[in-house]
């Protein structure tokens, strides 16, 4: 009688052992219902003159709790202006709903952009490239789908599509 309690009691540790393991992975693989996502990708784009209008760029998405979020575009622009450097700050208003276990969409309302005081990118070239992942629009809708534990896939009919690692 003795050895069955302590085998509960060592069933009952193990168990919570086990749950305290693995609930960092599971707030990552399932985020909160709140949509809070951050997440980082490489973006290269080309405009109407491939070989002079492009942003070889890295995109640092931020789904913050409370329908803010950011972004930051950070890389280079090239254009008649030449190989200069871009880093642009975005602020938007989202709203955030789960499709399934492995997918979520995200509205985005509005957004506003600043320049960083080391940018030299043209202006035109950052207004294009935000154009294209908006249609010409403020309002934009992004799906997110979990790849796997490290990085999801967000696309949109509007915009290109970003394999995405996900970081804390």
């Amino acid at each position: 009688m003795h050895s069955n309690k302590s085998g509960k009691i060592f069933f009952f540790y193990a168990l919570i052992l086990f749950l305290l393991c693995t609930l960092p992975f599971l707030a990552k693989v399932m985020p909160e219902n709140s949509g809070e996502m951050k997440c980082t990708a490489r973006a290269i784009m080309h405009f109407e003159d491939t070989e002079t209008e492009t942003v070889n760029v890295n995109v640092h998405f931020h789904f913050a709790v409370g329908g803010k979020g950011s972004m930051v575009v950070e890389g280079y622009s090239d254009s008649k202006a030449g190989w200069l450097y871009l880093q642009r700050y975005v602020k938007f208003e989202y709203y955030s709903q789960r499709v399934s276990d492995l997918e979520r969409m995200y509205k985005v309302k509005s957004w506003s952009s600043s320049k960083s005081s080391i940018d030299e990118a043209p202006d035109v070239i950052f207004d294009y490239f935000m154009r294209e992942m908006s249609d010409s629009n403020h309002a934009l809708q992004i799906q997110v789908k979990q790849l796997n534990h490290d990085t999801v896939l967000l696309s949109s009919i509007n915009s290109p599509l970003f394999v995405c690692a996900l970081t804390d």
